[in-house]
């Protein structure tokens, strides 16, 4: 399946803000460096409509600057990934590729192995980083944790690993099933996990101790009641893949479903926050 490689020569700040508009476009991977964000979408989801988008996005805010485009290959997309992706040590974790060795500095962390291919949660994201730094406090044994939107399963797997019983996973994209699969063959935790393709409404179960949910803006207030149905009267919410400027109107869209804050964080523009049934 061929990818589109989108570069946008934006630095800083503004890369967090597009990529939170890019993901809403069906782009599921990203590459930053300090001069371009680089952002990746299937050939048959990138069209016309979504390239006025992006053009017109850069345009509102003043950003006169280039950006390309160009078609690569699913064999080159694999290799870029392999080329970008490297160890690297979030809370009590390393998460890495299997083609990496683990660092001798980070030996005593609980290893997460990812092999990313085309879903989105390597852990180089801000976002998923918020998540995982908030899970050593909320995962206890006997848990039974429900991912939405799990992408490569990477917070199914940690959860599970800090000691939670068992975890269901769901996600609307194709590629994540096989992804995320494989990933906890590889994490050892297969027996543990399971995966639904869809949405919410493929999940009958209720009475989950922690929620986590690492998508966007949009998704995540429409799957807001959902959630809160889907918690144990103790459980938590973990709410990630928000910018900082979403906080006041997640807020009080939570309070609306009885859900409080009680614990936050933030890292760059991005915001994550944990909530818990008033």
């Amino acid at each position: 399946m061929d990818t589109i490689e989108l570069t946008v020569y934006v630095r800083g700040m503004w890369q967090e803000l597009l990529i939170a508009e890019l993901d809403d476009l069906d782009f599921n991977g990203f590459v930053q460096d300090d001069n371009a964000l680089k952002a990746y979408v299937p050939a048959s989801q990138w069209a016309e409509d979504k390239r006025a988008y992006v053009e017109e996005w850069l345009r509102a805010r003043d950003l006169t600057v280039p950006f390309e485009e160009r078609v690569i290959g699913s064999q080159h997309w694999n290799q870029r990934w392999e080329e970008t992706i490297r160890p690297i040590a979030v809370g009590p974790f390393l998460i890495k590729p299997t083609w990496a060795a683990v660092p001798e500095a980070h030996r005593d962390k609980i290893l997460v192995e990812i092999d990313p291919k085309m879903s989105f949660g390597t852990g180089y994201h801000e976002s998923t980083r918020l998540v995982l730094r908030f899970l050593p406090d909320l995962v206890k044994p006997g848990h039974h944790v429900l991912d939405a939107g799990s992408g490569t399963g990477i917070l199914a797997i940690a959860a599970v690993l800090l000691g939670a019983t068992d975890a269901v996973a769901f996600d609307v994209d194709p590629w994540s099933q096989r992804n995320a699969v494989e990933n906890f063959i590889l994490n050892r935790v297969d027996r543990q996990i399971a995966f639904r393709n869809g949405s919410i409404d493929q999940i009958v179960a209720e009475g989950f101790d922690l929620v986590l949910a690492n998508i966007n803006r949009g998704v995540l207030l429409d799957l807001l009641p959902a959630f809160a149905q889907k918690m144990a009267p103790s459980g938590h919410l973990v709410l990630a893949g928000l910018l900082r400027e979403d906080r006041a109107g997640m807020l009080q869209a939570a309070s609306e479903e009885g859900l409080a804050p009680v614990q936050e964080n933030t890292e760059g523009a991005w915001w994550a926050v944990v909530l818990a049934k008033g």
